[in-house]
């Protein structure tokens, strides 16, 4: 175990300095030790200077053999200069279809959401996690219908994360109680409650995450 754990921490050490196109992470989703989906972010510079960061989540949970809840997230960011500019998702939450567009406006987000529909902060930060800039935030924008979630963020210094290496852990409360793990700028793990049930964020391997992205038609981004 030791020496798995000190692999994981060379690999994440070694990511640190890379650039935007190589902050795709995926994940698998943990439900009572057992996985049931799916996190997968791909992150790309474009042509014209800026990035495009696509995200995918998928999960299932079942009773016995009968699904009892699904859902399936995708969106899309752009950014430029450090500053989100555009946001397109679409979500299947157990049925209930929501969606989201943004655009920006000078100094400030214009939100088209089914939870929320007007003028937001130009620094909120999407909710789709990839970005260390969320624990600087005070604002997060709900990438799954628009919502503005007021948060405070904590600081715990070095911490196991949930694959048992040591990261930079923050903890981020308000009308959310989410923990992110960063080594670096890269993303490496997350835990949180959704509906009542704790869900942990476990980063894959390499060769899981380029069979994963394979799949979806998404670019591995390490």
């Amino acid at each position: 175990m030791k020496q798995i754990i000190a692999l994981l921490t060379a690999l994440y050490t070694a990511l640190a300095g890379a650039s935007a196109g190589d902050l795709g992470a995926a994940f698998d989703i943990i439900r009572k030790g057992k996985r049931i989906g799916f996190h997968a972010v791909n992150v790309e510079d474009t042509a014209d200077g800026g990035t495009r960061v696509e995200t995918r989540i998928e999960m299932q949970v079942k009773f016995g053999p009968v699904p009892v809840f699904r859902y399936q997230h995708v969106s899309t960011e752009t950014w430029r200069d450090g500053r989100l500019q555009t946001v397109e998702s679409r979500t299947d939450n157990n049925g209930k279809e929501e969606a989201l567009n943004v655009r920006r406006e000078g100094d400030s987000l214009i939100i088209d959401g089914t939870r929320y529909r007007g003028p937001g902060p130009g620094d909120a930060v999407p909710s789709s996690y990839w970005n260390k800039a969320i624990v600087s935030t005070r604002t997060l924008l709900d990438t799954q219908n628009g919502r503005l979630i007021d948060v405070t963020v904590e600081d715990l210094g070095q911490t196991p994360s949930p694959t048992g290496a040591p990261a930079e852990q923050h903890r981020l409360t308000g009308t959310v109680d989410l923990n992110l793990w960063y080594q670096g700028e890269h993303w490496v793990g997350a835990d949180f409650v959704a509906r009542g049930q704790a869900l942990t964020y476990r980063l894959i391997d390499i060769g899981r995450q380029a069979q994963l992205f394979d799949r979806l038609n998404m670019t591995a981004g390490r």
